[in-house]
């Protein structure tokens, strides 16, 4: 297995770390999370392609291979240039010596150690070797990030993009109605859900559509979604059409409380049930249509099957996955405003 590591947001630190978990359970063959500090995640994994992994996400940064873990103080600054001239000299390609460092603090901690300066002694002593700081032409591109106390080197291999979540923003689509969840969160729901390429996929209360376009841009296979609202699936068809081949989804008006779904039909689901001020639940409170939704939901679930939802921490919305027979792997709290913290319920079936 490689030994990598990953630079999580620091909006929501659990959530980033379910999603590399998840993303993990679905592109390797095996994977052991190593270590955990704020921002930072280092594990081994038995993976084809580790960019995959940036790829996917939605809260995971950055994704690459340490090349040294540090107590973060001024004695170990002489280590860091070390190690750093070391790999350098020993990965040099057709003599291209232009490299990069990239430097960052994360959280509340103080750091003795000027990371400022300690990217210009790298680059004055590998000047000296005959390598060049340069992010334009840089061959290689190191990362330095201090957390907690510790301080890792690494090379990155891949970068999050951030832009197409900024194109399907949901007042960048076709169809908006205030509300939805962000392309980023909804992206992470999807991840958590546990859908493989050429996996089925359901969101049953589908709104705008935003979770079904973020599974169809993971490649999902079969799409099937629907709402309450006949508003919304007319818009919702709009939006789907932009972003999505035709013939591997369809939306339909439906109550959530009985999909018409087959049995043993579904991999993943991934869904946002109404609970918000500008959401409706057609008369029968969040408690009762969740429950509704989530006993029909394991009829048409696969067996070893995730489903992923939401609702107000204060309402124990996990309590409804148990009731219905799902086994709840995690919950992760999520602060909304005054008045709301969402709890993501991540539960499996069978």
């Amino acid at each position: 297995m490689e030994r990598l590591y990953a630079i999580l947001s620091g909006e929501s630190p659990t959530l980033s770390l379910e999603e590399l978990k998840a993303i993990l359970d679905v592109e390797s063959r095996l994977y052991k999370v190593e270590g955990f500090l704020d921002g930072l995640a280092i594990f081994h994994a038995e993976i084809d392609d580790p960019v995959l992994i940036t790829s996917r996400a939605a809260f995971i940064k950055e994704v690459g291979y340490p090349l040294g873990l540090y107590r973060s103080s001024d004695t170990c600054a002489s280590k860091v240039v070390y190690d750093t001239l070391t790999f350098l000299e020993a990965s040099v390609l057709d003599g291209d010596k232009e490299f990069w460092i990239d430097v960052e603090t994360r959280g509340p901690y103080r750091h003795s150690l000027d990371l400022a300066g300690l990217r210009t002694r790298i680059a004055s002593e590998a000047g000296k070797k005959g390598f060049k700081l340069s992010k334009r032409r840089a061959a290689l591109n190191l990362r330095i990030f201090a957390t907690e106390g510790a301080m890792m080197l690494g090379v990155t291999l891949s970068r999050l993009e951030s832009r197409g979540f900024i194109e399907r923003s949901p007042g960048r689509r076709p169809f908006f109605k205030p509300g939805p969840l962000s392309p980023r969160l909804s992206r992470a729901f999807v991840n958590l859900s546990r859908l493989k390429r050429g996996g089925r996929f359901a969101d049953p209360f589908c709104g705008t559509g935003g979770f079904a376009i973020e599974a169809c841009l993971l490649g999902a296979a079969r799409i099937a979604c629907g709402d309450l609202d006949w508003a919304m699936v007319r818009g919702g068809l709009i939006n789907l059409s932009r972003y999505c081949p035709p013939g591997i989804w369809f939306y339909s008006a439906w109550n959530a409380a009985r999909l018409p779904l087959s049995s043993n039909s579904v991999d993943s689901i991934a869904t946002d049930p109404p609970y918000g001020r500008s959401t409706t639940t057609g008369r029968m409170g969040y408690l009762s249509l969740t429950r509704s939704f989530l006993n029909t939901a394991v009829e048409v679930l696969r067996s070893e099957g995730w489903i992923v939802y939401a609702g107000p921490t204060r309402m124990s919305p996990e309590t409804l996955a148990e009731d219905a027979g799902l086994r709840v792997v995690k919950v992760i709290e999520m602060f909304v405003h005054g008045s709301l913290t969402r709890s993501i319920v991540v539960a499996r079936f069978g």
